[in-house]
């Protein structure tokens, strides 16, 4: 025997998962130009809505109405919309990516400061009253008695911490 026949030939299998992925990559990149797309449908609608209700109104309109926006997404969307003018986003990959073309978000995230200890920072309280709200309108549509055991369970885990920290201070 030759040694040409003991070396398997992979290639077919090569160029079968070579033009797979590439037919994949395409598929995604249409699926993420349609997120922009509707991204940019969303805010338009989002500056709308803001627009008709007036001052002061509008965090509770969205805070009742779309509770799965949060308002820093809100905003975004907003921000893509106002800009989508000056820019061809249809050649952005990603939501992101559009955020970054508009200037929303920076190109390069910056190396946050080391927080001061014996001052508190609010940078960190912010996430944790968005997790009151999300817990208040929860219990609203039922009580925690009404959830899953898992996910009291997962909650009392998370939540371990804070009792902890609480305690301490």
């Amino acid at each position: 025997m030759s040694e040409a026949t003991l070396i398997p030939n992979f290639a077919p299998r090569i160029l079968e998962a070579f033009r797979e992925a590439n037919r994949l990559a395409a598929g995604a990149k249409d699926q993420a130009s349609a997120a922009v797309a509707k991204a940019l449908e969303c805010g338009k609608l989002l500056v709308e809505q803001k627009q008709a209700l007036g001052h002061g109104a509008w965090l509770p309109w969205l805070d009742t109405n779309v509770p799965e926006i949060s308002e820093w997404t809100a905003r975004r969307y907003m921000g893509l919309a106002k800009r989508a003018h000056v820019l061809d986003l249809n050649d952005t990959a990603t939501i992101r990516q559009a955020y970054v073309a508009t200037g929303i978000i920076p190109t390069t995230e910056k190396e946050p400061a080391a927080p001061n200890p014996h001052k508190p920072w609010v940078k960190f309280v912010r996430p944790l009253d968005a997790f009151r709200l999300w817990y208040n309108r929860r219990i609203e549509l039922g009580g925690i008695d009404t959830w899953p055991e898992d996910a009291r369970r997962i909650l009392k885990n998370e939540l371990r911490w804070f009792v902890n920290l609480y305690e301490k201070l």
